[in-house]
């Protein structure tokens, strides 16, 4: 298919490298900034990470204010509220520090630090990506997980609470001017979820790959993603201390986010509504959905075919029921659900998360088309 057009942006400056964290003021200094917002969650500064950041910045004479009402999936309310303190502070720049959340709200904050309100009109869904203009302040990303990607990405994901609806707000101008990957910021993070958030990376490789469209860039990058989720995740939940591991980790979830510029799919498409409807942690519903999307997937030839494909990439021969039986291998060695039984889904809410999940801007693009009543069969055995 060379002959078809497609776009592929990848313009992020990535820091990598232990303690590279150090160097960031100095890096923004060049830029003539003093005053900055840090974006984190109260969770995270119960490590002590933030402490760290704040110090770093402060030991370099710069002044980083701090914003970290921000839930695990994310409001409208926690942006307009950032964005309220980030103008009352006379910020010039923002620093997100964290997993995917404050990444997402931190993106939010730089566009209505100069775009209007509400932010339900950005919605990428209703083409909102053409009213954000270039005429946004920087923006600095630390990731302290290894899943989402979001510091190398160029949308958000944040929750409209007058709609209850997980809204995505895309534009190639919210890309982060420097992605910061220290792995040394990653070694406390717990193994629970450690193994969490490494699925959602390796997910979000796998998706991109699987994606029916032409898109040698993304294929290549996700291909390897994979790779350095199965050589590297273990490791990382059963030695946090282990540098190389997390620091392949961190690569693993950057090379997702930049592999799924090609799309994503329906495993996706019902971790986003499971979010919204149950509040499940977005790592863990990619992981409990896994299998059961697989072979949903499966049972188009193509898709299987593609599926097969990816058996070099994770150490087994190239046939597609090897591959679900590894991967289900991984997951249960990992200590991740491989179903929905936990989670307490209630068998009457299935109907609504399919009609959440359809909508969702991921399901377009599954590796085979998504049909009315194919998501209330997977959840079915699932739950």
């Amino acid at each position: 298919m060379p002959n078809q057009r497609y776009s592929y942006f990848y313009p992020t400056r990535v820091e990598y490298g232990p303690d590279v964290v150090q160097e960031l003021p100095s890096m923004i200094k060049e830029t003539g900034l003093m005053n900055g917002l840090l974006v984190t969650d109260q969770g995270l500064e119960s490590t002590g990470i933030p402490d760290q950041i704040r110090q770093i910045f402060g030991e370099s004479g710069m002044e980083l204010v701090t914003f970290n009402d921000v839930k695990s999936n994310p409001t409208c309310d926690n942006v307009y509220d950032g964005t309220d303190f980030y103008k009352e502070r006379g910020a010039q720049f923002v620093v997100a520090l964290g997993g995917g959340s404050p990444m997402d709200v931190g993106k939010t904050i730089k566009v209505l630090a100069t775009h209007d309100g509400p932010l339900e009109q950005y919605d990428d869904a209703l083409d909102g990506n053409k009213l954000i203009q270039n005429n946004m302040p920087p923006f600095y990303a630390i990731p302290t997980t290894a899943g989402t990607g979001s510091e190398v990405g160029r949308s958000s994901v944040i929750t409209v609470k007058a709609t209850n609806k997980k809204t995505i707000i895309f534009s190639p101008f919210m890309l982060p001017n420097i992605a910061v990957l220290d792995p040394v910021l990653t070694v406390g993070l717990p193994p629970g979820l450690t193994a969490a958030t490494g699925v959602d990376a390796f997910v979000h490789n796998l998706e991109a790959y699987w994606v029916d469209a032409f898109h040698p860039f993304a294929d290549g990058i996700a291909h390897q993603g994979m790779k350095l989720c199965f050589d590297n995740l273990e490791t990382a939940v059963g030695n946090g201390q282990d540098i190389s591991a997390r620091g392949n980790m961190l690569m693993a979830s950057s090379m997702g986010a930049t592999a799924f510029q090609k799309g994503l799919g329906v495993n996706h498409s019902i971790a986003h509504a499971l979010g919204v409807f149950y509040d499940i942690h977005h790592g863990l519903a990619n992981a409990a959905l896994l299998i059961g999307t697989t072979q949903y997937n499966m049972e188009d030839e193509k898709a299987w075919t593609r599926l097969a494909s990816i058996g070099s990439s994770i150490g087994v021969a190239n046939k597609a029921e090897h591959v679900l039986e590894t991967i289900e291998s991984w997951l249960h060695r990992l200590n991740l659900p491989t179903d929905l039984k936990s989670f307490n889904i209630d068998a009457n809410d299935i109907g609504k998360i399919e009609q959440y999940a359809l909508s969702d801007p991921t399901c377009p693009t599954n590796s085979r088309k998504v049909q009315r009543g194919d998501i209330i069969r997977i959840l079915e055995r699932l739950i």
